[in-house]
C-alpha cells in the first residue's frame, strides 16, 4: 500500500455518511406502527385502515423481506374493526404489525398505549431500523405540551431510526429531516390546544345549563343515561340520586355532627362497618363515572376515610348547588341530605381548630439543656412537652429507651436548687443604677432630638421667607440650605425609637431580682427557660440505678453543682404501664406458658398484675386450679354486690374483706365488669427527694 492509498483509506474512515447513506433503506427491522385516536374512527374510517394495510407493501418495495400481503393484512384489520377477538400484532419476517393503539388518543403518554411503549423498547434496544406511519409524527404522538414528541425525536435520532411515510423517508439525524418532522411535533400539539379549546367552550355550554359534563359523579348519585352515540359512548343527563348511597351519605353526615370531629366520626363510622356498597351489575357503568372509583375498598365495598369524608361535607352538590370551575346553579338536581345537616357538617369540616394536644405545648424548664452521661458522648434528652416527660431516645439493650421519667422528678429538684444557689443580691444595686442612668441618658437625648428638630423647623421658614430677593446666586444658596436643613429633619424623624423606661420598670426590675426564687413560678416558661440558659451551661445526668439520678448543674460563672435525686416508688405511676412490647410477648407467652416462665419473662411485676394485664387483652387462657381453698366462682349475687359497693365508693380493703376474696380477685372481676376502679387504684403523683450542695454562685464569684 503507497502513501496516497494509506490517505484515501484514512479520509474514507473519517469523512461523515451522506444524507442518502442515513436515509437508506432497509435498515434493521420494520416496524409498522397503526394508530386512530377513538373507538368511532376504528368502526367508521375504512380510509384510515386501508392506509395501515398500504404501509406493509410500502415496506416490501423497500426492500424487507416478508410473506404479509396487503390484502391478508387488510382483512385482519376488518376484523378488529368489527370487533372480533383477535391479536393485534402481526410478526412475519422482517416486519412487524402493531395496532394495540387503535381507538387510543396521541395525547396519551406511553405508559397507557402498549403499541408505543413496544415500539420504544424495541428502537432503543436498536431492533428497529425503519418506523412506518400513515401521517408523519402526528400518529406517534398529540402531546400538548409537546414533551413526549420531542423526546421520541430525540430517541429516533440518537438510533438513527428512519420514519417512513407515503410522502418520504426521513432521519432526525439529518438537520433538515429534524426540522421537518419538529414542524409536525409543532402542528400536532397546536391542532390538539385548539381542539381542547373548542371541548371546553362546548363542556362550558353544557354546564351552563346544568348537565353532566364528565366531572365525577359524587356518592349519593348516579347519573342519568340519554341515549348512545355512534361510537357506543352514552349521552348522559343530569344526576339522580341513588338511595343506597344517599342513606351512606346522611349517615356519615350526621355523624359529623354529632362528634363535631370529622376525624371522630370516621373512628365512628369505621368500628360500626359502614360502607358505600358496591355498585349493583345494572349500574356497572357507573364504577368508572363515580368519585367512588378513588376510595379504598374491601370485599364489603368502598371505605370512608379522613380526606372522603372531608369532600362530602363541603361537596355543595349534595344539596342540589351544581357547581363546574366558577359555574353555581342552584336547584340543579335533587338534594340528598337535608340543608341544615350540611350546613352544620360544613361549618365543622372548615374549622381551624388545633387537632390535639399536639398543636401547641409550651416547652418545659430545663429544655435544651439536660444530657445523659451514661454514654461516650453526651446525648441529649427529648423533652416530650405534651406528656410532660423527659426520655433519653438513645438505643439500649431491651428497651427503646434508656431513660424516662416525669417532668417534675427533674425540674423541681434542680429548679429548687439553681435558685436556693443564685444570690443576685450583690449585683442588684448595680443593675439598678445601670437601668436609672440608661433611663436618665434616654431621656437627656430625646430632649436634645426635640430642640434640633425644632431649630431646623425654625432655620427653613426663615430661609424660605427669603427667597424671591431676584439675585440668582443668592437664590440658589438659599435653596441649598433649605435642602441641607429638610434632609437633616428627616434624619432625625426617621431615627428608630426605644421603648423608654419609667420608675415603675425600674421598680419591676428591683421586684423581679429580690423575689425571684418566691415568684418563680408566676413566670411564663419561655422566661424561665431564657434566663436558666443565661445562667447555666448544661445538665450532667447520670443514673446508676433505677430509683436514683446524680444531676449535676455547669453553671456559667465556673461552678458545678450536684444535685442527687431519689426517684419515689412506682407502685401506681406511669413508670410501671405496660409498654407495647410487653403486650406483645403476654400475647405469645399467656395461652400456654407456665406459671414460672411467665412471671420470668417479666420481672418486677407480680401474678396478680400480669393476669390483670391478660383480662384488659383479652386474652384467654386454659384455667387450672391451683389451690384448694381459693377459685370461688362468681355468682350473679356476688357481682350485683361487688356493683353496689363500688357505688357507695368502698375501699379495695372493706369491699375484699365484705365479699370474703382477696383484693386482686376484686379487681379482676371489676375490671371484667367494666366497673371504674376504687379511688386507691388511681394515678398518684409521686414526688421526688433530693440533696443539692449548699453554694450562692455569684455571691462567691463576686468575692475578691
Amino acid at each position: 500500500m503507497n502513501l496516497e492509498e494509506i490517505i484515501q483509506s484514512i479520509q474514507g474512515a473519517r469523512s461523515l455518511p451522506s444524507d442518502d447513506d442515513l436515509r437508506s433503506l432497509p435498515c434493521k427491522r420494520a416496524f409498522i406502527y397503526g394508530r386512530v385516536s377513538s373507538r368511532e374512527q376504528v368502526r367508521e374510517s375504512q380510509e384510515s385502515i386501508r392506509e395501515i394495510a398500504k404501509l406493509v407493501e410500502l415496506a416490501r418495495k423497500d426492500g424487507y423481506k416478508t410473506s404479509l400481503e396487503p390484502t391478508q393484512v387488510e382483512k385482519w384489520l376488518e376484523s378488529i374493526q368489527s370487533g372480533a377477538e383477535t391479536g393485534r400484532v402481526i410478526e412475519e419476517g422482517e416486519v412487524t404489525v402493531d395496532c394495540r393503539d387503535l381507538g387510543l388518543s396521541g395525547s396519551l403518554g406511553e405508559d397507557r398505549r402498549p403499541g408505543l411503549a413496544d415500539l420504544w423498547r424495541r428502537v432503543e434496544s436498536g431492533e428497529v431500523g425503519t418506523v412506518y406511519l400513515t401521517e408523519g409524527m402526528s400518529r406517534l404522538s398529540r402531546d400538548r405540551d409537546r414533551i413526549l414528541g420531542y423526546k421520541l425525536l430525540k430517541l429516533l435520532k440518537e438510533r438513527q431510526c428512519r420514519v417512513r411515510t407515503p410522502e418520504g423517508i426521513y432521519n432526525p439525524a439529518i438537520r433538515r429531516d429534524w426540522d421537518y418532522l419538529a414542524e409536525d411535533v409543532e402542528d400536532s400539539a397546536e391542532e390538539m390546544k385548539k381542539a381542547g379549546i373548542r371541548l371546553g367552550r362546548r363542556r362550558a355550554q353544557k354546564a351552563a345549563v346544568g348537565e353532566h359534563v364528565g366531572s365525577p359523579v359524587c356518592p349519593g348519585y348516579i347519573v342519568a343515561i340519554e341515549g348512545r352515540r355512534s361510537d357506543g359512548s352514552y349521552v348522559l343527563g343530569k344526576w339522580q340520586p341513588y338511595p343506597p348511597h344517599q342513606e351512606v351519605v346522611v349517615r356519615a353526615l350526621r355523624e359529623i355532627v354529632k362528634q363535631r370531629s370529622i376525624y371522630k366520626a370516621v373512628q365512628s363510622l369505621q368500628v360500626e362497618g359502614v360502607v358505600f356498597p358496591f355498585f349493583p351489575e345494572e349500574l356497572k357503568w357507573m364504577e368508572t363515572r363515580s368519585v367512588l372509583r378513588n376510595y379504598l375498598t374491601d370485599s364489603r365495598g368502598y371505605l370512608i376515610t379522613y380526606n372522603a369524608l372531608k369532600g362530602l361535607a363541603t361537596n355543595l352538590r349534595l344539596i342540589g348547588i351544581w357547581q363546574w370551575r366558577d359555574i353555581l346553579i342552584e336547584n340543579n338536581h335533587p338534594a340528598i341530605v337535608p340543608v341544615d345537616l350540611f350546613l352544620q357538617a360544613y361549618e365543622i369540616a372548615g374549622s381551624k381548630k388545633p387537632k390535639g394536644r399536639a398543636a401547641y405545648a409550651e416547652p418545659m424548664d430545663w429544655a435544651g439543656l439536660l444530657y445523659c452521661y451514661d454514654y461516650d458522648e453526651p446525648v441529649r434528652l427529648t423533652a416530650l412537652n405534651t406528656q410532660r416527660r423527659w426520655a433519653c431516645r438513645q438505643t439500649y439493650p431491651l428497651r427503646s429507651t434508656c431513660f424516662e421519667t416525669e417532668d417534675h422528678i427533674l425540674t423541681t429538684p434542680l429548679t429548687r436548687e439553681f435558685l436556693r444557689c443564685l444570690d443576685l443580691t450583690p449585683h442588684a444595686q448595680a443593675v439598678l443604677e445601670r437601668l436609672r442612668t440608661e433611663v436618665n441618658e434616654r431621656s437627656l437625648e430625646d430632649t436634645q432630638c426635640r430642640a434640633q428638630v425644632a431649630a431646623l423647623k425654625t432655620r427653613i421658614v426663615n430661609l424660605e421667607r427669603c427667597l424671591g430677593s431676584g439675585d440668582p446666586e443668592r437664590e440658589k444658596t438659599y435653596w441649598r440650605l433649605i435642602k441641607e436643613a429638610k434632609a437633616q429633619l428627616d434624619y432625625l424623624s426617621r431615627r428608630p425609637t426605644t421603648a423608654r423606661s419609667t420608675a415603675f420598670d425600674i421598680e419591676r426590675v428591683s421586684q423581679f431580682l429580690e423575689n425571684l426564687e418566691s415568684e418563680w413560678g408566676k413566670y411564663p416558661s419561655r422566661l424561665r427557660n431564657r434566663l436558666l440558659t443565661l445562667l447555666v451551661d448544661r445538665v450532667e445526668l447520670r443514673h446508676t440505678s433505677s430509683s436514683q439520678i446524680e444531676a449535676t448543674i455547669a453553671w456559667k460563672a465556673g461552678f458545678r453543682q450536684v444535685v442527687i435525686i431519689t426517684q419515689p416508688a412506682t407502685n401506681f405511676s406511669r413508670d410501671k404501664r405496660w409498654r407495647t412490647e410487653e403486650d406483645s410477648l403476654l400475647h405469645m407467652l399467656w395461652p400456654s406458658s407456665s406459671q414460672q416462665a411467665i412471671l420470668a419473662a417479666f420481672p418486677g411485676r407480680t401474678w396478680e398484675a400480669i393476669s390483670l394485664r391478660a383480662v384488659r387483652l383479652k386474652i384467654g387462657r386454659k384455667w387450672m386450679r391451683t389451690n384448694k381453698q381459693t377459685g370461688q366462682r362468681w355468682t350473679e349475687a356476688d357481682k350485683e354486690h361487688l356493683r353496689q359497693l363500688y357505688a357507695e365508693e368502698k375501699s379495695l380493703k372493706e369491699i375484699a374483706r365484705k365479699l370474703g376474696r382477696s383484693e386482686g380477685a376484686v379487681t379482676t372481676m371489676a375490671s371484667i365488669m367494666g366497673i371504674c376502679r376504687p379511688k386507691e387504684l388511681h394515678h398518684r403523683r409521686l414526688e421526688p427527694t433530693w440533696q443539692g450542695m449548699n453554694i450562692k454562685v455569684f455571691q462567691e464569684s463576686s468575692a475578691p
